[in-house]
């Protein structure tokens, strides 16, 4: 698995990544592979999903596209989901392309494809005919960009240096100017920032952070962003961005330029891997290296505070502290096994995907359950979080707890409350939130594996044929004419040998394990039926 970008939970409901050099299709609700797009010459590095995808018909899907991106001949290929062919080939030269995003952001066209191609060149293609519409240089090596969800005409780009603010942005025309040009210095290289993580309390974090947005250069020491994984506007507040390193999370308040949160990691804790931040709800999707993901939700009226031996800021500073709400559980990692993406649903925000380096695609699902009125623990300093108690002007029924986990909106009724708020808003039930995996995709195990097709078609049998097809390692039990996984069987701890079908609804499979110190092993034999499992 190289890349994946689309919707767990969404328009279609879709998850596209790439494996080696495949591009594949995924059915989140089902969890069952339904396309397989074959016409890269090398691994695929990069998946990202139309906008125009999200327009449909009933009973029709109207223009499901997706590109990918491929490592050597640093092809874009833009797919028809639907046909499973290709609709379009782009490319600018054999130079590896940085970063690519679809303009969902304007109602011109559908089609239109923004990518970064080396070193310092962003290329507007028209997507539907492999048409370059403008280009434009800049004077740094360009890493990532960011749009602004609030002004479409505004673009952030991530350099080696700083990061460079678009102000004139337009698919009608290159930009005509370069930019404002700001540097930033990296935590990494802050003498305060191995003091952060035995900081406590958000006066002491703030304290130890500079500010970070300046239109001087730094001193050589500082000037360095290679460390920063990513950079993008926070679609839940205006004027708001992050930067994703692996210790922390940066949020920077552009109107005055500097730090207003940090998230950091402890010593001993796990680094990041990639943040999604949500547009219902100020919160945040992190992926740890561990493939843990965790969900960390803002909390309300968060201001700094002096402590009782500290004299009172004249200016305080408005702090973003973001509180850990709930974390699924983590996958064993090793030098073969580790996680390399994760998706959320664009649509409910409720949702996630993991997508594993052993082609897993794990789908865990966002729950809320109630935890009583009012119910708040004095150790803890998270503000609570409300469930809702109204829907599109809907109360909640006389014999319903709460509304339905549609959203994220509609799990979460606002970012905490203050203490005088709790006593106004005294009917509204506290909710704890929780991940529940409840879609699991398995690859194929390693090869060698034993493989077996069921018997064949008959005159005697042809009311109840089904084609099936039985893989091991964990015996996997396929349709080969939908080409839909049907179910897994975990017969035995042991490496499988082979397998041998006795009827259509049932095989043996035998299996033999290591020797010992002695050279004995253990012979297995199992006999499985495959309506009860």
């Amino acid at each position: 698995v190289d890349d994946a970008l689309c919707s767990p939970r969404g328009w279609q409901g879709l998850i596209a990544y790439g494996c080696h050099s495949l591009v594949l299709v995924v059915d989140a609700n089902s969890a069952q592979t339904l396309q397989v797009l074959e016409r890269h010459r090398a691994s695929v590095v990069k998946v990202r999903c139309s906008s125009a995808g999200y327009l449909y018909f009933p009973l029709k899907v109207l223009d499901l596209k997706l590109q990918s991106l491929t490592l050597g001949d640093w092809k874009i290929i833009v797919w028809d989901v639907a046909t499973g062919t290709a609709r379009c080939e782009i490319q600018e030269h054999s130079k590896p392309i940085q970063d690519m995003q679809w303009l969902w952001n304007q109602d011109a066209s559908r089609d239109l494809l923004l990518a970064v191609h080396p070193p310092n060149y962003i290329v507007l293609w028209n997507a539907d005919t492999g048409t370059k519409l403008w280009k434009k240089s800049y004077a740094e090596n360009i890493l990532s960009f960011s749009f602004d969800p609030f002004d479409p005409s505004h673009l952030a780009l991530l350099t080696s240096e700083g990061i460079v603010f678009i102000s004139d942005f337009s698919p009608s025309k290159a930009p005509a100017s370069s930019g404002k040009k700001v540097y930033i210095s990296s935590p990494h290289s802050s003498p305060s920032h191995n003091k952060l993580a035995a900081a406590t309390g958000a006066k002491k974090a703030l304290d130890k952070v500079k500010i970070l947005i300046s239109n001087e250069k730094p001193s050589a020491e500082s000037v360095t962003l290679n460390d920063c994984l990513q950079l993008s506007y926070l679609p839940s507040k205006r004027n708001y961005m992050l930067l994703l390193y692996p210790r922390e999370i940066l949020i920077l308040d552009l109107e005055v330029n500097q730090t207003v949160g940090v998230i950091a990691i402890e010593r001993t804790g796990v680094p990041f891997i990639q943040v999604i931040p949500c547009f219902q709800r100020d919160g945040l999707f992190c992926l740890h290296e561990n493939g843990c993901i965790t969900l960390r939700v803002r909390r309300s009226n968060c201001s700094i505070t002096a402590t009782p031996n500290e004299e009172p800021d004249p200016e305080p500073a408005q702090e973003l502290v973001y509180d850990l709400r709930s974390q699924c559980d983590a996958i064993r990692v090793t030098k073969t096994v580790r996680p390399f993406s994760m998706v959320c649903c664009p649509v409910n925000e409720n949702a996630a995907a993991l997508i594993v380096s052993d082609g897993r695609v794990m789908i865990w699902e966002l729950k809320s359950s109630i935890s009583g009125r009012n119910v708040r623990s004095s150790s803890s300093n998270a503000s609570p979080l409300y469930s809702p108690v109204s829907f599109c002007g809907i109360p909640v029924g006389a014999f319903q707890n709460k509304l339905p986990d549609l959203s994220l909106d509609n799990m979460i009724a606002g970012q905490g409350a203050s203490p005088g708020e709790e006593l106004r808003n005294s009917f509204l039930q506290e909710v704890h939130l929780k991940f529940l995996l409840t879609g699991l995709l398995s690859g194929l195990p390693l090869p060698p594996f034993a493989i077996r097709m069921c018997p064949p078609l008959t005159t005697k049998n042809i009311k109840q044929y089904e084609p099936i097809l039985a893989v091991g390692e964990c015996l996997q039990q396929a349709s080969s004419n939908s080409n839909i996984l049907a179910d897994v069987f975990h017969v035995f701890p042991s490496d499988h040998r082979g397998i041998e079908w006795i009827s259509l609804t049932g095989f043996i499979s035998f299996a033999t394990s290591t020797p010992n110190n002695l050279g004995l092993v253990r012979n297995e034999l199992q006999l499985v039926d495959l309506p009860t499992g």
